[in-house]
Order: structure tokens, then sequence, then C-alpha cells
């Protein structure tokens, strides 16, 4: 299994980005799967994609719901 780091970056205008973000808070996993892989947030190490396939998530924006920090997956 490995965890990667995902890119911070500011806030997307409205419209410009696909934006995943939960209203509950604290550290918990927005997506988990079946795969060997984790995706962290780049400001506070919460894990936001947990046992997914890289590659498999891609060009999406994740609000970390325990930071606030928004996170870019770009893909692999």
């Amino acid at each position: 299994m490995s965890d990667y780091s995902m890119e911070i970056i500011p806030k997307p205008e409205e419209g410009t980005a696909a934006v995943l973000k939960f209203n509950k808070k604290g550290k918990f996993a927005i997506i988990k799967g079946n795969g060997s892989d984790n995706y962290l947030c780049g400001a506070c190490g919460n894990i936001i994609c947990q046992n997914v396939n890289r590659g498999q998530i891609i060009n999406l924006v994740f609000v970390c719901p325990n930071c606030d920090s928004y996170n870019f997956l770009k893909g692999t």
C-alpha cells in the first residue's frame, strides 16, 4: 500500500472544477475502495481517498473534512 499527498490549491472559481465537499466534519475518508493506495490531504495528512487504485480518480478537487483545505487529485 502506498500513500500520496494531494496538491493544495486555492478555492476554485465557481464552475471551473468538480469539487467534492461533505458537510460532516472530522477525520474520515470521503471515498473508500478496495485498491492499494491512499490519497492524503496535503495540509493535515487526513486520508481523503482510502484503498483506491492509482488513476481510478482523476481531475477532482476534494475539500478536506478535517481542515477545509482544497486538495487537487489530477490522477496519474
